[in-house]
């Protein structure tokens, strides 16, 4: 995947490396309402025997630093990806920073042939919802009472590709 710049965040999104990990670990861990992966999932992205999974990192660039402010995680089977977890640090949000993402996976997915990427979300997580309606992807589903602390049905979308 060749690195695409998004003008209104100007940021690139790009493929991550290992090297992003503990910075992905710290963003994840750094909202206490995201799904929080053990550190050994993380690293697994990048390993040959675990699934194959998309991963891309949203990068500010600083002058020569770069800082990533946001990634998007998805695992593939066969012709279906799945998206695991989305993230934009708070001080990048509302930027379309999260559409981006959302964008450049659509992109390296259908490069891999994939014909659907499908989701589920916190019935309560109204702005990742309202990201995923806008992005087109539609509710094919409902699991009640899916998640814990707190209690909450989880809301299934899928996007055709």
């Amino acid at each position: 995947m060749t690195p695409k710049f998004n003008t209104a965040t100007s940021s690139i999104i790009r493929p991550a490396t290992p090297e992003d990990l503990a910075t992905i670990f710290v963003l994840e861990r750094s909202i206490p309402s995201a799904a929080h992966w053990p550190e050994s999932t993380y690293r697994g992205i990048f390993r040959q025997q675990d699934p194959k999974r998309i991963a891309l990192v949203a990068v500010d660039k600083l002058g020569e630093i770069e800082a990533i402010c946001g990634f998007v995680l998805a695992r593939l089977a066969g012709h279906d990806c799945e998206l695991e977890n989305i993230f934009v640090a708070p001080q990048h949000q509302r930027r379309g920073l999260g559409s981006h993402l959302l964008q450049s996976l659509s992109a390296e997915a259908r490069t891999l042939n994939t014909t659907r990427i499908f989701l589920e979300v916190r019935e309560s997580n109204a702005a990742p919802r309202a990201l995923y309606e806008k992005s087109g992807f539609a509710i094919t589903g409902r699991r009640p009472n899916y998640y814990s602390d707190p209690v909450d049905d989880a809301i299934l979308y899928t996007l055709r590709l």
